[in-house]
């Protein structure tokens, strides 16, 4: 739980950093050793650099509520731009 580590969050206060995003970051790591063009569409629910922005199940509720919606739809849409573009998937290598 990075968030209590008070050492590592002053880290990451002085290289200005609001988040950490393991789970993409991990996508773009395989994506880099596959060479494989990567990118991400990310619906960001709290910055936990701060103690407002915790996610709570109440603040869940209001995102998933105000923009889960639309967040899928430009997901949708920016792969079917991508595939009306010629481009296909590449599969990995392990």
């Amino acid at each position: 739980m990075w968030e209590h580590d008070e050492q590592f969050k002053s880290y990451l206060h002085s290289i200005r950093a609001m988040a950490i995003d393991m789970e993409t970051a991990t996508i773009f790591m395989v994506g880099f050793a596959n060479k494989i063009p990567t990118g991400a569409l990310l619906l960001v629910s709290d910055q936990p650099m701060t103690p407002e922005g915790v996610k709570t199940s109440e603040s869940d509720s209001k995102v998933t509520s105000s923009f889960v919606n639309r967040h899928l739809e430009i997901g949708i849409e920016s792969l079917k731009q991508l595939k009306n573009n010629g481009h296909t998937v590449k599969h990995l290598l392990f």
